[in-house]
């Protein structure tokens, strides 16, 4: 029998899914593994949130999470969608193969613009790879500066779209970083040559990298609709609805969307944590970026989308969760402030529970943090 949640039940079987609630992941790479890939645009909010899925008792410090992202225990690129994500080196190849096509594709406009046609590409790649040869992490500053000395304008957005297509041709993929600035890597010396799903003439399979994409996906985000999917990955309607079929996910409607679940669920309701819980989200978390028809969950009724607050407070609070409000840190050199913007009255309960993830927060910092409310004048508008 398959599981398909009440609507009552929706938002926890997620939050059990993406590791958020229970102790699905013993560490973060597990966790990277499980997700599948989660959106690193905010980079040093993305390692938070793949740290939070890993239980609190063998959480990594951030300084550790950079220890594993330097050693390329974990990659960055752009992948899924036109913006950075994180990736393990196992996964990367496939999951370009499978999504790069269309997301090169919603670049063909402006790569006509800038003149970025497919000989220009191939002259600055083999810039770029010269640069990282031999081992080298390069910066982009430093990138640049090499596709310019070969007479290759590389500013601005250019210069942004020459380092994506980079990845798209598996040319460049993350370094180690420079202190606080990202650098580029080559792809080969990062990336395993054999990852991903291959026929048996040892040639890339599309159809079965896009099941086993539409297989984790769902394993890790279920219920979510083929929409959902598609949006998360570019792909056509078509190509996630064949994706999810492939992969042997079950459908059902409900709210007037058809969501998937992995096919063999078991027919039970996850329990939820004790109340309240709160959990402090980077504002481009899976749980938030993976959904687009079926966002409105996590959203109380009555409040409006999008979940981002990017005038104010960029990242979202959820209690039991449901979005309650927006929250930002400010760091200084020896401790940190969590400050909260409330979108409903919080109760004394909710309050302690917010001060307990701001400390649970300021123990991934490592540094002694605390939590900032703004009284009700305060409030921005």
């Amino acid at each position: 029998m398959t599981f398909m949640p009440t609507r009552a039940a929706l938002v926890p079987t997620r939050m059990y899914r993406q590791g958020l609630w229970g102790r699905a992941a013993p560490d973060a790479v597990t966790a990277l593994r499980d997700l599948g890939a989660m959106q690193g645009q905010e980079f040093a909010y993305a390692l938070w949130a793949l740290a939070q899925r890993v239980p609190a008792d063998v959480r990594p410090t951030h300084a550790e999470m950079l220890d594993s992202f330097n050693r390329g225990d974990i990659l960055r690129t752009h992948v899924l969608r036109p913006t950075w994500h994180l990736v393990l080196p196992g996964d990367v190849r496939a999951m370009l193969r499978v999504t790069a096509p269309r997301v090169r594709r919603a670049l063909t406009v402006y790569d006509r613009r800038m003149g970025l046609d497919r000989a220009e590409l191939d002259r600055a790649h083999t810039v770029l790879a010269a640069e990282v040869a031999g081992g080298r992490h390069r910066t982009r500053r430093q990138l640049a500066d090499a596709l310019t000395a070969a007479g290759i304008a590389a500013s601005g957005q250019r210069l942004v779209h020459l380092m994506s297509h980079a990845e798209f041709d598996e040319v460049l993929i993350s370094g180690a970083m420079a202190g606080k600035q990202q650098t580029y890597a080559a792809f080969d010396d990062r990336v395993p040559p054999d990852d991903g799903p291959f026929g048996a003439d040892g040639l890339f399979d599309p159809a079965a990298a896009l099941a086993a994409l539409a297989g984790r996906y769902i394993a890790a985000r279920g219920p979510a609709t083929a929409k959902d999917f598609a949006g998360w990955a570019t792909l056509t309607i078509t190509q996630a609805r064949a994706g999810l079929v492939a992969a042997g996910c079950r459908s059902a409607d409900r709210d007037g969307m058809t969501f998937y679940v992995p096919a063999g669920d078991a027919p039970e309701e996850p329990a939820r944590p004790r109340r309240p819980r709160v959990d402090l989200l980077q504002g481009y978390d899976e749980l938030i970026m993976s959904y687009s028809e079926s966002r409105g969950v996590i959203i109380p009724h009555g409040a409006a989308l999008p979940v981002l607050n990017t005038d104010h407070y960029l990242h979202a609070v959820l209690i039991d969760g449901v979005l309650a409000g927006h929250w930002r840190h400010r760091l200084a050199a020896r401790d940190a402030v969590v400050q909260v913007e409330p979108i409903r009255e919080w109760s004394a309960a909710e309050h302690r529970a917010v001060t307990r993830a701001a400390a649970d927060y300021g123990r991934y910092l490592d540094c002694p943090t605390a939590l900032s409310v703004p009284t009700a004048d305060a409030r921005p508008v």
